[in-house]
């Protein structure tokens, strides 16, 4: 009975700790539905940005915290995308959506990746809460792409990669491929 259990345990663990730091509900995914706003946020060198900065491009709005491991597996997903394409094409902002953590802890947490060869040269930077607000669901990572006017096409709660889904990982995935280039008109 104990060894029944401890799979169970183990299993629970295994399936959130994979689909991401869910609070309630599993992922979501939306069609475009909504009008991206011009949010702002601060980087972490203290700069004010705005999703408008970013026109012309499409936009990955990656809404994460740096003690969520999920989020650090989809950060080389990132890397990813950020390879194949240009800045010209997309353009990647990772968000702290975590109101306790410094602009310091996420700048040592980009720097982190660098200690075994991925560099994360894409824009990171702080929520005040007000992103979150708008576009977050329950938990994190969650992503938002927006197109090249800032129009809301896509949200996914959870886990994404770049183009293919490892075998037997959990149905609360997405891949960013195929909507990057529906996008940038490329299918």
């Amino acid at each position: 009975m104990k060894k029944i259990i401890a799979l169970v345990a183990i299993a629970i663990f295994a399936t959130s700790a994979f689909s991401g730091c869910i609070d309630s509900k599993g992922g979501k995914d939306s069609g475009a539905t909504d009008t991206g706003e011009n949010f702002s946020f601060t980087t972490i060198d203290g700069e004010k940005e705005q999703l408008k900065d970013y026109r012309g491009k499409v936009v990955i709005l990656d809404m994460m915290a740096t003690w969520c491991q999920p989020c650090q597996y989809e950060m080389l997903e990132l890397r990813k995308v950020y390879e194949n394409y240009t800045r010209d094409e997309v353009d990647i902002i990772s968000l702290d959506v975590d109101s306790q953590e410094t602009s310091q802890q996420l700048r040592n947490y980009r720097n982190s990746f660098a200690n075994y060869g991925y560099n994360l040269d894409w824009t990171f930077g702080m929520d005040d809460g007000s992103v979150w607000a708008k576009y977050g669901k329950s938990g994190i990572p969650t992503l938002c792409i927006f197109d090249q006017e800032g129009n809301l096409h896509f949200t996914h709660e959870g886990l994404s990669f770049y183009s293919d889904i490892p075998p037997n990982w959990p149905a609360n995935t997405q891949t960013l491929k195929p909507i990057i280039d529906e996008l940038l008109n490329k299918t």
